[in-house]
């Protein structure tokens, strides 16, 4: 049974200082690498592992592609149009602003 902590009423007990971690070397001590993948050998197993992740893909149609551009294109245009306002009235605000000042010359 683990002690148990006896603390005054109004008092927080300290916490213990975390434990630190020791780091681990990318090579072990005779020298060698150390795989950090540890599946596949070299270009011909990536090569493998690509071919059966890309199999996996479930593609869209182009139906569905042709939807996704054209949701893309509005969304880019409406923005475009709702950024260019935004800067068109601020800059018309600032040449009312800098008018006022007397500081024109535009």
């Amino acid at each position: 049974m683990p002690p148990t902590r006896v603390t005054t009423p109004g008092k927080v007990p300290a916490r213990p200082a975390p434990r630190q971690r020791t780091p681990r070397p990318l090579a072990s001590a005779g020298g060698q690498r150390v795989g950090l993948a540890g599946r596949g050998a070299g270009i011909a197993g990536t090569v493998r592992e690509l071919r059966s992740e890309v199999r996996k893909v479930v593609w869209p149609s182009r139906r569905q592609v042709a939807n996704m551009t054209g949701v893309v294109l509005a969304i880019a245009a409406a923005l475009g149009v709702f950024l260019g306002s935004v800067d068109f009235i601020f800059a018309e605000l600032f040449r009312q602003l800098l008018s006022l000042a007397g500081a024109g010359g535009y």
